[in-house]
């Protein structure tokens, strides 16, 4: 149990700490974040009710947004590792597939997405890179 308190501790240490906000800063921001993505889910899901002309309740509607968020954050974490195992500051596509192999219909739309991008980029002409500042760029900006 002290393990499991020790991490939240130091968690909660490089939040205050995170691009010089404060801890309630980072609270604020992923309370809007929480709450936006509520949104979507419940907008999403009210789509498929009336689609199938079905009922389903506020609470199983809001039971299903906090598993999202939830899901969603251990998916970030894991994504952020596995970035970092590799040597890299920077998540690349292939981190996301790597952190969503358990579901083969999540990874086979998320490689047709990654392909669209990559086209859609392809058709946008080059555009010119700025010079790379002469001293270390800040993690925050």
């Amino acid at each position: 149990m002290e393990v499991v308190e020790k991490e939240e501790e130091e968690e909660a240490v490089a939040d205050e700490e995170y691009c010089g906000e404060t801890q309630q800063q980072l609270h604020n921001r992923r309370q809007r974040l929480r709450n936006r993505l509520k949104l979507a889910v419940i907008a999403t899901a009210e789509r498929e009710v009336q689609k199938h002309e079905m009922q389903i309740s506020p609470h199983v509607m809001t039971a299903l947004a906090d598993l999202t968020f939830k899901y969603a954050e251990e998916l970030a974490k894991d994504v952020e590792l596995f970035a970092h195992h590799a040597g890299r500051k920077s998540v690349m596509v292939d981190d996301v597939l790597l952190a969503a192999h358990r579901n083969e219909d999540v990874v086979a739309k998320l490689r047709a997405f990654a392909r669209n991008l990559t086209k859609s980029r392809e058709h946008q002409p080059e555009k010119k890179r700025k010079r790379a500042p002469t001293k270390e760029p800040d993690a925050c900006a």
